[in-house]
């Protein structure tokens, strides 16, 4: 690595012309937004997306290195300023850590390579798990042999390694060969398991799994539908399945296997069980209890070892530098009460009811809801959305994953951290009804005025209450935070934007 950058610094001590020179001293280090597939195998194709690439063939480096281990470099053959794509290389294997004295799956960090190295390999989350190289697939039919080991693939179990029988694709229409026929970044077995659950008709006496409706578009691996939510749960298809992936792959809670799925896009409350006898026989109920959540525990935990179980904040109105006037709150007491409430403990049942959901769940033990972290409270657009009379901070932060701990890699997990830098860590401005104990809304209807008594005053709402929240914001709740504007102009964010006090909507 430190030929490489040796070799990169050289033109410009060779008496490269000024205007090269001064390219180079401009160029931005490459940063990895997101890896694709977390699952891959020596020889297949890694996709890799962020910004601050070279654009052109071979102009651009990735780094694999397994902890403990030396870095192996490889060039990226297809580059764009914002995509690489890279053949995971044969020599891999040799680092590969070793299970019975043989080569087993090693999880692998990544940096790229451009004008100038990223500043940090990616996180445990966004690096990949590779395997050994997979056996040669030709598409052929069922009386062919995929994997060209003397078997029938009628005769064989999983051909393309998406946990389907070949009698099964044949059946239902799908590549034997191909591990996801429709090409919406969602395998072929995951959707086929997600449909059934889906299609499990709960009038049934007994209950009991119908076939798989292959012939529409349910979840099915032969329409091209990741983007879409089947089960209600506002994860969508493509979401539920990354999840799935990160139960097997990163966090370990789960088989890689289609007899239960951890994420299914055909249960909104896939922890459940299936009754036994009675007239209930079969029936689903939920067994993720929001008490004593254990990915809960775990982000408490993580916060109590780093040293954010309890944060020292500015009260409202005192400037930032005032240390004298800071004050220690727990992490979870978004209403700055004093003390950390059961409901406030509880926030990640959102309805609430109890149990948890999939989007309720937090499977990357971040602090943050799968809902929020995709399309809720810490996505920019939720804020512009529910709030649309308030102007936006000019300053277009970007959201979290919910299938990465840390997405910024800056080694605080994502409810801890602090988007926006105004020093209110994200989990505390999740919502304003939270951080206020204020409901404006509509009954029973989210980010929607009340239009019924009692009637809001829309020029004097909430003028001395603290809870005007948003992670997007660094003027909010604090208009003194060290990141909000000193020189107020007609085009800055609210407060300054002549919007109502505030409302609290969510």
């Amino acid at each position: 690595m430190l030929a490489a950058l040796v070799a990169l610094a050289a033109p410009a001590t060779a008496g490269a012309a000024p205007t090269a020179k001064a390219s180079k001293q401009k160029a931005k280090a490459p940063v990895v937004t997101n890896v694709s597939p977390l699952d891959v195998a020596v020889g297949e194709t890694l996709t890799i997306r962020g910004r601050h690439f070279t654009a052109g063939r071979n102009r651009n480096t990735v780094v694999f290195k397994r902890d403990g281990a030396r870095a192996i470099f490889v060039k990226a053959a297809i580059g764009t300023t914002k995509v690489l794509r890279v053949v995971v290389p044969e020599t891999l294997p040799k680092h590969f850590r070793e299970k019975a004295g043989a080569p087993a799956p090693t999880r692998f960090r990544l940096r790229v390579l451009s004008k100038r190295l990223s500043k940090k390999f990616t996180s445990r989350g966004r690096s990949p798990l590779v395997s050994p190289a997979r056996p040669p697939l030709t598409k052929v039919d069922g009386d062919g042999d995929c994997d060209a080991d003397g078997v029938r693939n009628r005769d064989e179990f999983d051909d393309d390694d998406d946990l389907l029988a070949d009698a099964t694709e044949t059946a239902i229409k799908t590549d034997q060969c191909k591990a996801d026929t429709d090409d919406d970044g969602v395998d072929d077995g995951y959707e086929y398991r997600s449909a059934l659950d889906l299609n499990d008709d709960e009038s049934g006496q007994p209950n009991k799994l119908l076939a798989y409706p292959y012939k529409v578009s349910y979840p099915n691996a032969g329409f091209a539908d990741g983007q879409i939510d089947y089960d209600g749960d506002s994860l969508t298809l493509k979401e539920e399945f990354d999840l799935w992936v990160l139960t097997y792959s990163v966090t370990g809670t789960d088989p890689r296997s289609l007899d239960a799925l951890s994420y299914s896009d055909g249960e909104q409350y896939s922890r459940s069980a299936r009754l036994a006898g009675g007239a209930n026989d079969g029936r689903r109920t939920p067994t993720l209890a929001a008490a004593n959540y254990d990915k809960a525990a775990d982000f408490a935990a993580w916060a109590a070892a780093a040293g954010y179980r309890n944060v020292w904040l500015s009260p409202p109105g005192a400037w930032w530098h005032d240390t004298a006037s800071r004050v220690s709150y727990g992490l979870f007491d978004m209403n700055r009460a004093g003390g950390e409430t059961a409901a406030e403990a509880n926030y990640y049942d959102i309805r609430p009811d109890g149990w948890l959901s999939d989007d309720e769940r937090d499977e990357d033990a971040d602090g943050l809801t799968n809902y929020d972290e995709t399309h809720g409270r810490m996505r920019p657009e939720y804020w512009a959305g529910c709030y649309a009379i308030e102007k936006p901070f000019h300053i277009g932060y970007a959201g979290t994953s919910h299938v990465d701990a840390d997405t910024d890699g800056d080694g605080v997990r994502d409810g801890a951290d602090d988007v926006d830098h105004d020093d209110v860590p994200n989990v505390m401005e999740l919502s304003r009804i939270d951080a206020s104990g204020w409901d404006d809304r509509e009954p029973g209807k989210l980010c929607t005025p009340r239009t019924s008594a009692p009637a809001l005053d829309p020029t004097n709402n909430h003028p001395n209450d603290y809870g005007r929240v948003n992670p997007f914001n660094p003027c909010l709740p604090h208009s003194v935070s060290r990141t909000c504007p000193k020189i107020v102009t007609a085009g800055t964010s609210a407060p300054f934007d002549g919007s109502p006090n505030w409302y609290a909507l969510n």
